[in-house]
């Protein structure tokens, strides 16, 4: 049975033994490592390369927004989890932003933290909390909420897209987005983060499928 590597990052001892005991229960999951702070926790993922990362927002040193948005532009590129005690939907979407794959309200961990490390494997979206702008529609689970991942994408990021579906090059996207030619891949990255692709690469061909149905 192939095992999904796990990294815990809170500041409360407590908390991480409580989750990691939650996690090591399933047969499937292994927890490589924890950290106390952001910034052990960057170097533990590059020494461990974890599947995911399960997140803290408020943290010392590094908090875990600021964790998300440099694990975004490393090259591990795991998937992440915000596990937070704030419901408080701007959270929620700026954690979307920076390309978290789930958020999970930490009283409700115990329901909803397996099943968003699921989705996050999964390449799919997870919250535990309603977030605006969702879909609301009957389909729709009633723990794990489908968003509409072109929501997460910033105006620049949507024309990297578009650029992308017309068939300019990378090398030439840069000077018409007034940026130098390194931020264009980081761009990339971003976007597969966000549509949970496995590969930055694979960006080309979704340009075009979402050009056609934007």
């Amino acid at each position: 049975m192939n095992r999904h590597s796990l990294l815990i990052v809170d500041d409360h001892p407590l908390v991480r033994r409580g989750i990691c005991g939650l996690l090591q229960a399933q047969p499937d999951f292994q927890v490589v490592g924890e950290a106390a702070d952001g910034l052990t926790a960057l170097h533990l993922v590059e020494q461990h390369r974890p599947d995911i990362v399960i997140l803290d927002i408020v943290m010392p040193v590094l908090g875990g927004l600021e964790l998300l948005r440099e694990l975004g532009q490393s090259s591990a590129r795991p998937k992440t989890v915000v596990l937070s005690l704030h419901d408080d939907p701007a959270y929620v979407r700026q954690a979307m932003r920076l390309g978290a794959a789930g958020y999970v309200l930490k009283h409700s961990a115990s329901t909803f933290l397996v099943a968003a490390v699921r989705d996050a494997l999964a390449g799919k979206f997870y919250s535990s909390c309603p977030v605006p702008g969702e879909d609301h529609s009957a389909n729709a689970s009633p723990a794990g909420q489908p968003v509409d991942r072109s929501e997460l994408l910033t105006s620049e990021e949507r024309m990297v897209l578009r650029l992308l579906a017309a068939g300019v090059s990378e090398d030439q996207i840069a000077p018409k987005l007034g940026r130098q030619a390194q931020a264009v891949p980081r761009l990339c990255r971003n976007i597969a983060l966000k549509f949970g692709l496995q590969e930055p690469g694979d960006v080309r061909q979704l340009a075009v499928r979402w050009v056609r149905e934007n």
